[in-house]
C-alpha cells in the first residue's frame, strides 16, 4: 500500500507541476518567459548577483541546465554576465536594467496568479493543502537517497 501511495504522490506532483508551469507560461507568454527563467529572475532580484553554480544549487538543477537558462535570458536582454573584479575566473549573473524596471510587474503578475489559485478554495481546503505540503516536505527532508539505487 505504501509503495503504491508513493507512486500516486509522485504522479500527483508531476501533474500539479505541469499544470502550474503551463499556467505560469500562459501568464508570462507576452514576455516569452518560462517558469525556470522566472525563478532565476526572482532569485537575482532578491540576491542582486549570483554565480551559475549558486543558482544551480538553489534550483536543484545541473550547472549546464542553468547555463542554458541564463543563455536564453541573456539573449533576450533580461540578465548580464559580469566577471568579478577580484577574480576574473568568477562570473556573476545580474539583472539587466530592463528587467529591474519590469520586476515589479512580474512580481504583481505572480501574486495575482497565485491569488487566483486560492480564490476558488475554501479556508479548509487551503489549510489541507498547506498541511499536506508541509507533511510531504517533512517526510522528504528525513529521507536518505544515497542508499537508493536503480537496479
Amino acid at each position: 500500500m505504501k509503495q503504491e501511495s508513493g507512486s500516486e504522490i509522485a504522479s500527483l506532483i508531476r501533474e500539479v507541476n505541469a499544470t502550474l508551469n503551463a499556467q505560469l507560461r500562459e501568464a508570462f507568454k507576452e514576455n516569452d518567459l518560462t517558469p525556470p527563467q522566472m525563478m532565476v529572475i526572482f532569485m537575482l532580484a532578491e540576491e542582486k548577483k549570483l554565480k551559475v553554480s549558486e543558482i544551480s544549487t538553489k534550483m536543484n538543477l545541473a550547472n549546464s541546465t542553468v547555463s542554458g537558462i541564463i543563455d536564453r535570458l541573456e539573449k533576450s536582454g533580461y540578465v548580464k554576465r559580469m566577471r568579478s573584479e577580484v577574480d576574473r575566473r568568477v562570473v556573476h549573473v545580474v539583472l539587466s536594467e530592463q528587467v529591474e524596471e519590469l520586476h515589479h510587474s512580474f512580481h504583481e503578475t505572480v501574486t495575482q496568479f497565485l491569488g487566483t489559485i486560492a480564490a476558488d478554495a475554501t479556508n479548509e481546503q487551503i489549510e489541507q493543502v498547506l498541511t499536506g505540503l508541509n507533511t510531504l516536505r517533512t517526510l522528504l527532508s528525513g529521507k536518505k537517497t544515497k542508499n537508493l539505487r536503480c537496479e
